[in-house]
């Protein structure tokens, strides 16, 4: 009998995103209320909230023929479309998941964003929606809610590190063109299948860089595509990626608009950069469950399982593609299948001729020279670390490595091969063949790069009897022992290791040295005031003789 709680409870049913249930209770409280027109109003805007525009003009001419309110009268001029326009479909119910625990690991490794931060989706009883950070790490418990239907969660995608772990595209209909087609199913689903078709497009353009993607529907007006990625890549470089392949996608129907995942290359201390909403939860608007779709537009039938059997791109795709992107032309697109020629008589085949072996394909880290010459060089080999952290090249640091490395018997590769790790490398600056004449001398690359040379040790050494000319390349003259190769590390990792061991070994040697005398002193200390123990803030030490060997014992 207390029908002030109809009234919450409705709205409570439209800021969880269920518009029909809502609708129920305004439908029901309006039969006890049959001369309160805003019983009707809601229910027939809880009914348009849905889609269902034929149901709200039943409820809003029922409210007018019992109330005689003008609003009412009002909203079904609004709906007079529907004259003409043949009745939308109310949304499916979305189907229930039952995520067991390998389903819940499995989301959380594929959408790992930002640590120690989520977010969860709210809607107003308006209509408005949006994000709430939630500054907790995401839990598998979290994840569980999600799929369940209780919350709607996103993820910020950047690391703390400036890492990301995927790559996302999120295709919308535009805001002018979701107003327009609202009010009618055939129009909304006609511009639903250019947003389609549009991420289908996109499926092809990371396919033709051998990027496995895969198309979700957000559950409203859109499609998002996820590229997952084997291991992380710094977010500058997965920004490049996404904008290389948006660029190809236009131009866009006007209709539609494109973002891309992550949206910055660096977040800064304290913010958080934007969010993308998890797939497979309720969109909190229309209670529509997002779910991966095949090319064709069909959810896949599993769709917990489908996660257990997403591909995920190697690092080293990526870089490819940024590299082969950024090479091509702006307006490339993905090659059309050529039609396929009409067969031809065989003609008489050849004597069989010896097949040349082909060349093995270049590798940088099994590329003697500039191994040995990366583990005797602390400046370069800091380059080529900073270079593979980033993905980045400053114009200073290109020109250190092409007129170091290029004059290598392999220069060209090496050299290349380092660019194509980067996203801003200049594709006219790769080089075409080996350098001739004087390498970049010591004195000027400490004069390009001051703030790298004055962080580690450069300070090498040379015999300059026979060459006055300093260069990183005087170390290949002692390439007698070449860099072991067959590492399972990598070799240039293994070399820096190497070197910071021995250096530790060197230390070490120094520091038994120094504790041999210290012990000397003291045993002549304690021989003169005629003790044999001390006690001190860390225990009492005790001098004892073995074979006529001093030995002093700490003992706590």
């Amino acid at each position: 009998e207390r029908l002030e709680l109809y009234q919450r409870l409705g709205e409570l049913y439209l800021d969880r995103g269920q518009p029909l249930k809502a609708a129920c209770l305004w439908e029901g409280l309006a039969g006890r209320r049959s001369d309160d027109p805003r019983p009707y109003l809601e229910a027939g805007r809880a009914y348009e909230d849905a889609g269902d525009y034929l149901r709200a003009r039943e409820v809003y001419q029922a409210g007018s023929q019992r109330t005689g309110d003008p609003t009412l009268a009002a909203r079904l001029q609004h709906l007079g479309f529907l004259e003409d326009s043949p009745a939308p479909e109310p949304p499916p119910e979305a189907a229930p998941l039952l995520p067991q625990p390998h389903h819940l690991a499995a989301f959380l490794s594929l959408f790992a964003g930002r640590e120690g931060v989520y977010a969860r989706q709210w809607v107003s009883p308006t209509g408005e929606s949006g994000y709430t950070p939630v500054h907790e790490p995401l839990t598998t418990k979290a994840v569980e809610n999600h799929l369940l239907g209780n919350h709607t969660l996103g993820v910020y995608p950047v690391r703390l590190d400036n890492t990301v772990g995927f790559i996302a595209f999120d295709l919308d209909l535009a805001k002018f063109a979701l107003t327009q087609a609202l009010p009618s199913q055939r129009l909304f689903q006609g511009l639903m299948a250019k947003v389609h078709t549009a991420a289908c497009r996109l499926l092809d353009l990371a396919a033709a860089q051998d990027l496995p993607a895969y198309l979700e529907d957000s559950g409203f007006k859109g499609r998002h595509l996820w590229i997952f990625l084997e291991a992380p890549v710094p977010a500058g470089v997965a920004k490049k990626c996404a904008d290389l392949l948006a660029a190809r996608l236009q131009p866009l129907p006007p209709e539609v608009t494109l973002e891309v995942f992550p949206k910055q290359a660096h977040v800064k201390p304290g913010s958080l950069g934007n969010l993308i909403k998890l797939p497979l939860g309720l969109h909190r608007k229309t209670g529509r469950r997002a779910v991966f779709l095949d090319p064709e537009g069909r959810p896949f039938d599993h769709q917990l399982d489908f996660l257990l059997s997403v591909a995920r791109a190697p690092k080293a795709a990526v870089y490819r593609a940024v590299q082969a992107l950024v090479a091509a032309p702006a307006s490339a697109a993905p090659p059309s299948p050529a039609p396929e020629p009409e067969p031809e008589p065989p003609a008489p085949e050849p004597p069989p001729a010896r097949p040349a072996a082909p060349a093995p394909p270049y590798d940088l880290e099994r590329d003697p020279q500039v191994q040995h010459l990366l583990s005797r060089c602390p400046a370069l080999r800091e380059v080529v670390a900073r270079l593979s952290r980033t993905g980045t090249v400053s114009r200073d640091e290109t020109q250190v490595l092409i007129h170091t490395l290029g004059h290598l018997d392999h220069g060209p590769q090496a050299v290349n091969e380092l660019f194509q790790r980067c996203t801003n490398a200049d594709p006219a600056l790769f080089l075409k063949s080996r350098l001739k004449g004087h390498p970049m001398s010591c004195p000027k690359i400490r004069h390009r790069l001051p703030e790298l040379t004055q962080a580690v040790d450069c300070s090498c050494t040379f015999d300059l009897t026979s060459n006055l000319y300093p260069t990183p390349l005087l170390h290949l003259q002692s390439l007698g022992h070449p860099t072991p190769l067959g590492l399972t590390l990598d070799s240039t990792r293994f070399q820096t290791l190497l070197n910071d061991y021995l250096k530790l070994r060197q230390q070490l040697r120094e520091m038994e040295q120094l504790r041999h005398r210290y012990e000397e002193q003291l045993a002549q200390v304690f021989k003169d005031a005629g003790v044999s123990e001390l006690h001190t803030p860390l225990g009492t030490l005790r001098l004892k003789t073995d074979n006529d060997q001093v030995i002093f014992v700490l003992e706590f």
